[in-house]
């Protein structure tokens, strides 16, 4: 009986022993914000979280995770645009294209590029990351880039892991976009007609006022 009593109290301690390790290893947010994400040198609009999410998931990825966090910026339906895992490579042939840097870390840089010639694209980009059995999303709304033209950002991984809270490495990356719309760029003959009527309105407006 005596054995009993001493070795109980142990067990209990082992059990919270236990326990508090396994709350110590618990996954959480930490200081990840929408400001871990920018592009063309300004912050995500809006951020999403989840844990034991991976947006990368399934043929089209993921879009779970969101939640209802996104549902302020637009109405259409999320669609995959690229998908990226470390040590691999964006396959998507466009209109948009991607690159990305520092996949065995924490943070790098990623680009986007309009490959179109002809037309000006805007849309809700979301920017996912899968690291540490973790999920997080950044979305830009209304993001325009120009035919031809190429946006750089920057990305970092602030939510923690373990017990000594470290930031999980990049995992995988998913880009979805919602609204998208493809805009002609003008000719540069509407261009001309355009400075021309302007030109002929200006002289009309001189005349009127030495009329007056």
């Amino acid at each position: 009986m005596s054995m009993l009593h001493r070795t109980q109290p142990l067990r209990c301690l082992a059990a919270a022993a236990m326990c508090a390790l396994a709350f110590n290893a618990h996954a959480a947010i930490g200081a990840a914000s929408a400001a871990d994400v920018t592009l063309a040198g300004q912050p995500a609009d809006a951020f999403a979280y989840q844990e034991g999410w991976n947006p990368h998931a399934g043929p089209q990825g993921d879009t779970s995770g969101f939640g209802s966090a996104f549902d302020g910026f637009g109405s259409g339906d999320y669609s995959l645009l690229d998908k990226y895992e470390a040590g691999g490579s964006f396959t998507n042939a466009g209109p948009l294209t991607f690159t990305f840097t520092g996949d065995t870390g924490t943070s790098g840089e990623w680009t986007v590029t309009n490959t179109s010639a002809t037309h000006n694209i805007t849309l809700d980009l979301i920017f996912a990351i899968h690291a540490g059995n973790q999920g997080g999303a950044w979305l830009f709304d209304n993001e325009t880039i120009n035919a031809g033209q190429t946006l750089e950002g920057t990305w970092q991984i602030m939510w923690t892991v373990g017990m000594n809270g470290a930031h999980p490495e990049f995992s995988n990356l998913t880009l979805f976009g919602q609204d998208m719309v493809m805009t002609p760029v003008p000719e540069p003959g509407t261009y001309a007609m355009l400075l021309a009527g302007l030109g002929v309105a200006g002289v009309a407006m001189r005349r009127k006022r030495k009329v007056h």
